[in-house]
């Protein structure tokens, strides 16, 4: 192997890694967002083969350059997404950071990740290396930030804890609020998330999948559009239910397909912080090839031509007589002959 192959860090990398870390770009704004910058313990777990399917970490030096990236396995396993690059791109070696990505897709793959994901700013230089390795954007989100502060508690009644019972009515939400797309790089169920339901006329008509951490909190909002007028009580509830949002930021995530939330979300304390776009790569791809299928007899038993041992007799036929009568003309004569 040569000094340019992507590969996974060793405990020989730990002073490159140490020295790279701080210059991070973020991908993954939930765990950036809560629980910040990753410890360089967390980063050389991926070294220790009983975590192999936590944090992978890859290197790769080319000449004097040093480039590092992570992704996280999802519990589920098939999902992954991009957690950092290191130190952060700038313009004029797309080449090399595609190349990284690309190998982070392969060892995704192998690892039985089908689809990965990242968060990134459609303006940053490192999008065309995105491009360059395959990714697609599937959605664009505005990240609001609303300031800590206390919130008044008398609205907290209109939210409740998620229970186990939810779980159809909020995936059927979930299923009818949500492209397909989206469906598919991002799950709902993800362990780092808590939720809050919002009940209207004895249905679920409003999700909130809450993650906290030590940095702050994140919030992903599932609307039923026929709530539309309630929505600014609904997030005013879930801040006042909170209690942490009284000491760190909130963050609120608005999806290109939640468009009417940026306006809603504004009057109520919440302000632009990013503009990102969500781009998605597959490790998989459809193969479809061509399969010879049995199809049952039409018959219980097969039919088989007859088979003679030797030439089969020809019958012989006489003169042919034609009979006359009163009133009957020979053959010869009704032809006109």
């Amino acid at each position: 192997m040569n000094n340019s192959d992507p590969r996974l860090v060793t405990p020989l990398d730990w002073p490159l890694v140490r020295r790279l870390i701080t210059q991070r770009l973020p991908l993954d704004m939930v765990l950036a967002l809560t629980r910040g910058a990753p410890g360089l313990e967390e980063v050389m777990l991926s070294a220790v083969p009983l975590a192999d399917l936590g944090a992978p970490t890859l290197v790769l030096r080319n000449g004097g350059t040093d480039y590092l990236g992570q992704f996280r396995q999802r519990q589920e396993r098939t999902v992954a997404h991009l957690t950092f690059l290191a130190p952060e791109p700038r313009g004029g070696n797309s080449y090399e950071w595609a190349q990284l990505l690309e190998s982070m897709v392969f060892e995704a793959g192998r690892r039985g990740v089908h689809v990965i994901s990242a968060e990134i700013d459609e303006d940053h230089p490192v999008f065309e290396a995105f491009r360059l390795a395959g990714f697609a954007v599937y959605s664009r989100q505005v990240i609001l930030r609303h300031a800590p502060g206390t919130i008044s508690g008398t609205r907290s009644v209109l939210l409740r804890p998620e229970a186990e019972q939810d779980s159809i009515a909020v995936s059927t939400l979930y299923l009818n609020t949500v492209p397909r797309l989206l469906q598919q790089a991002e799950p709902l169920r993800m362990p780092e998330y808590n939720g809050l339901v919002y009940e209207r006329n004895g249905q679920i008509a409003g999700y909130l999948a809450i993650a906290e951490g030590k940095s702050g909190i994140v919030i992903k909002p599932y609307f039923h559009p026929e709530i539309y007028e309630q929505v600014p009580e609904i997030i005013l509830s879930a801040l006042a239910r909170i209690g942490r949002a009284a000491h760190v930021p909130v963050y609120l995530y608005a999806r290109s397909y939640q468009d009417w939330l940026r306006g809603i979300l504004e009057r109520v304390g919440f302000e632009p912080w990013a503009h990102q776009a969500l781009m998605v790569k597959y490790t998989i791809i459809r193969a479809e090839r061509m399969e010879s299928i049995a199809v049952p007899g039409l018959e219980a038993s097969r039919l088989r031509p007859p088979v003679a041992d030797g030439p089969l007799p020809l019958p012989k036929f006489g003169p042919v007589k034609h009979k006359s009568g009163p009133g009957r003309l020979p053959l010869w004569k009704r032809n006109g002959k």
